[in-house]
């Protein structure tokens, strides 16, 4: 079963380009079967950094994002970023879509780590990611909550995936 995750309108990752115009309104899934997040992303000349390529701080933002959602799943509590690793293995090619993943791993204390990866629609990898993320407190999730934009059959972590 696959079902998408909700947006933060001001999100400069997932946000709303009519709230937030330089939002690359990515939409993240929760595939269940693979137990990751998967997100695609096509990018555009806007989105350069060199020579026809997409910008290594754009995929990281990407990458961080996807981890987030993984790591929220794991915990049924929104995460904030305590350490992002990425390794840039090759160029992402601008007009080219790529897939991005992300799964937790393990969780200690309010700490979860997780790991990622982007690849090219023919799968040649063009990063891998490693992170560490902290988990909000009860509080803070719902403050989050109240504030995300759900559409019908989103993922709402708060409850288990209902």
């Amino acid at each position: 079963m696959i079902r998408t995750f909700p947006s933060y309108p001001a999100c400069p990752v997932c946000g709303d380009r009519e709230v937030n115009p330089g939002a690359l309104a990515m939409r993240w899934e929760w595939d269940e079967e693979r137990r990751c997040v998967v997100g695609r992303f096509l990018p555009g000349a806007e989105h350069t950094g060199y020579a026809g390529r997409l910008h290594g701080g754009i995929l990281s933002a990407l990458l961080d994002e996807c981890l987030a959602w993984a790591c929220a799943v794991e915990r049924r509590a929104y995460c904030i970023t305590g350490e992002l690793s990425v390794r840039f293995k090759a160029p992402a090619r601008l007009g080219e879509t790529i897939e991005l993943t992300g799964r937790a791993l393990s969780s200690w204390g309010p700490y979860v780590r997780a790991v990622g990866e982007a690849r090219s629609r023919r799968g040649d990898l063009i990063a891998t990611a490693t992170s560490t993320f902290a988990t909000l407190s009860r509080e803070e999730s719902l403050r989050l909550h109240a504030a995300l934009r759900f559409a019908p059959g989103d993922l709402d972590v708060l409850d288990g995936g209902s």
